[in-house]
């Protein structure tokens, strides 16, 4: 199925797939030996990671689903934060609690919070685990929600990271004004976004923020993300982005910071507003036509939110893919996927690591290229 056998991935839908159904689920033994022996008791001994990650995920459901996903990234130099939806069953909470205590670098944290479709709390729990996590060793930050599935090993993610040294990765594009206050006041002074405004220019305090957007999913560089935590206080952007009278709205607050130049460390400083997509983050198969449920456009027939639901029908895309995550997988609807994707891994037969030739499609990294050898200006850099 890896390889795309047509008449192999048919024999396997035809006899029907693998779904965790969870009303016929069999408990699982929950001691740690037990847990740990799933997650990483068939993996081949750890070799040090020269630039350990971090993955900040919210989850609501599917405790199978999560031990799985963390047993396809697990490294003991790796860094894991998970954030709990209030509303998810207490079983739920009680299981993935208790195999955070299995691991030392296994956290989740003890604010859960309201999450929903519209994308709401999705902003202020992931970084409340940035924070959280901020003094682990760790330099870039993988933010990834309920159904994400990481497709590169550890070792491909930490030669990844070194690439991008401080950069961080995400698309450009304009935020969509029916998603936010547009009647706000979007300047630095008038959110207060400093903590300190001695020092900082007029011209970005008074100058309004050009609300950008790409996926939720993002690659944030520890440089990055430290700095935002000592020169921001975040509370009223984070708020103007999460408010409940909008939808869709877990897409643009750390764009907006990103791509707005506030002096942060690990900034583009460019300032660059031409749209750009991100060829690297998470690989997706979309489809706005026709409701949830069939659909013949998905190579899986099977669609949810607009979005083609990974079936091992895309077990060979994701196998010569160059991204890091791909979206969406279901354990209900096709936990064969998840199964063989987590053999990629131990076999080390995932799609290439990207080099730097081909991140240099995105500005962020051209930026910082120029800015190692001294040959950036801010004048004439082409976005």
């Amino acid at each position: 199925m890896i390889k795309g056998n047509k008449d192999t991935i048919e024999l396997y839908v035809n006899n029907g797939r693998m779904k965790l159904d969870q009303n016929r689920l069999f408990d699982l033994p929950m001691d740690c030996s037990s847990i740990r022996q799933r997650v990483y008791g068939d993996m081949p001994p750890f070799s040090p990671l020269n630039r350990p990650i971090a993955f900040v995920r919210t989850i609501y459901k599917m405790y199978e689903l999560q031990e799985a996903l963390l047993a396809l990234s697990y490294h003991p130099d790796n860094t894991f934060c998970f954030i709990l939806d209030a509303k998810s069953s207490n079983k739920f909470k009680n299981s993935v609690r208790s195999m955070s205590d299995c691991f030392e670098n296994v956290i989740v944290l003890e604010n859960e919070y309201i999450l929903n479709s519209g994308g709401h709390g999705q902003d202020p729990a992931h970084f409340d685990c940035l924070l959280t996590i901020l003094n682990r060793k760790w330099d870039h930050a993988i933010i990834l929600q309920n159904f994400d599935l990481v497709i590169k090993t550890p070792y491909q993610l930490s030669d990844l990271s070194e690439l991008l040294n401080y950069t961080s990765i995400m698309g450009f594009e304009f935020g969509v004004t029916s998603r936010y206050n547009t009647k706000a006041d979007w300047t630095p002074a008038g959110m207060k976004l400093f903590k300190n405004e001695t020092g900082v220019p007029d011209k970005i305090l008074h100058t309004k923020m050009r609300v950008r957007k790409s996926l939720n999913q993002v690659i944030l560089s520890k440089v990055f993300v430290k700095s935002m935590f000592e020169k921001l206080n975040m509370d009223i952007i984070i708020k103007l982005f999460d408010d409940n009278d909008y939808y869709g709205v877990d897409e643009m607050f750390v764009q907006t910071l990103h791509e707005n130049y506030l002096g942060l460390d690990g900034q583009m400083e460019s300032n660059c507003t031409q749209n750009h997509v991100d060829i690297l983050t998470r690989l997706t198969h979309w489809d706005f036509t026709g409701p949830n449920g069939f659909d013949k456009e998905c190579h899986s027939k099977w669609k949810r939110h607009g979005v083609c639901v990974l079936g091992v029908e895309y077990l060979n895309q994701l196998f010569k893919s160059q991204m890091v995550t791909a979206n969406k997988v279901l354990a209900t609807f096709d936990f064969e996927t998840i199964a063989c994707m987590r053999e990629m891994i131990k076999m080390n037969v995932t799609g290439e690591t990207p080099d730097a030739v081909w991140l240099t499609s995105f500005p962020q990294f051209r930026e910082m290229q120029m800015k190692t050898n001294g040959t950036y200006d801010r004048n004439t850099f082409d976005c």
